[in-house]
């Protein structure tokens, strides 16, 4: 559900991004490949602000999710971090969150993208 309040608040930051983008090319329509780069960074950059500052989106803070640095000894998480957990995210959207289900077989109950990006999502 999280991630349903926080794909709204996206929108808002993509119409921004988008906007600024057609404004800057004197209204011409950008490439595709532009666009769904601008869009790619743009989502990274929201979701790595939230995540750098302490760990929770706004969708997350509602429903009381955390992510954190598997680290013990480090609680924030990396800006490498936050890029492998996005690319890892947008791969598992692509495959219809299919990856997900290694939670139900792995020991530690641990994501695909919480095992490559060396986090892990709390409940608090």
């Amino acid at each position: 559900m999280a991630s349903v309040y926080d794909f709204f608040l996206l929108l808002g930051v993509w119409f921004l991004v988008g906007s600024l983008a057609l404004w800057l090319n004197g209204g011409e329509i950008l490439h595709p490949l532009v666009g769904g780069l601008l869009v790619f960074i743009s989502g990274w950059m929201f979701f790595t602000f939230f995540w750098i500052k302490n760990g929770q989106t706004l969708g997350m803070q509602v429903w009381k999710f955390k992510i954190v640095n598997a680290d013990p000894n480090n609680d924030r998480i990396t800006l490498k971090q936050t890029f492998l957990r996005y690319t890892v995210n947008c791969g598992m959207l692509a495959l219809l969150g299919m990856p997900l289900f290694l939670i139900y077989v792995d020991s530690k109950k641990l994501a695909v993208n919480d095992i490559l990006s060396k986090t892990r999502l709390e409940k608090i």
